[in-house]
């Protein structure tokens, strides 16, 4: 089994807006509410264990700053939301590595490893995932804490991932090593 280093390890949770889970509503091979659940078990169980969490939510910077507001909402619990764990970010392209104030957080916290999580799975998840492997951290996909529109997105998501060097693990997996 792996071992994680607690003090080097982040969980970064990609895109779990409501407007976006609605937009998935047909999502697979996990339904948006099955992730959103999945997903606050192990924001959960990565904050009691110490881990640092960030939570990143997607918009465009051509919407008025109202609705740019409304749409950063993400979906998980305020208990959740103002754990002192927990960081939240705003990106404006797929990738979330492309938030400077994230990759200063990943240095300064000198994090090596992360968890990553969210929709979609071929999207925001998969470039988050491709620039963190580029940028030479180690990365653990939660197959089950992410889903796409259609399985076969999600499968040939994760495989390409795989071949990119992730790793993929399940939540329970994960759990079971904290």
């Amino acid at each position: 089994m792996m071992k994680l280093n607690k003090q080097t390890t982040l969980l970064l949770v990609i895109d779990l807006q409501p407007f976006l889970l609605k937009l998935l509503k047909k999502a697979k091979p996990y339904a948006p509410d099955q992730v959103l659940e999945t997903n606050e078990k192990l924001i959960t169980m990565i904050t009691n264990a110490g881990i640092p969490s960030v939570l990143v939510s997607v918009t465009q910077k051509f919407l008025p700053r109202k609705l740019r507001q409304k749409s950063t909402h993400l979906a998980v619990s305020k208990d959740l939301l103002s754990h002192s764990k927990v960081t939240t970010y705003t990106k404006y392209q797929p990738s979330a590595y492309t938030i400077p104030e994230l990759r200063d957080f990943l240095e300064q916290q000198n994090i090596e490893t992360t968890i990553l999580t969210g929709v979609v799975t071929n999207n925001g998840v998969f470039k988050t995932a491709k620039d963190l492997l580029s940028a030479g951290y180690k990365v653990i996909v939660m197959e089950d804490a992410a889903t796409a529109r259609t399985q076969k997105l999600h499968d040939q998501s994760i495989e390409k991932l795989k071949a990119l060097g992730a790793t993929i693990q399940t939540s329970d997996y994960l759990i079971d090593m904290i």
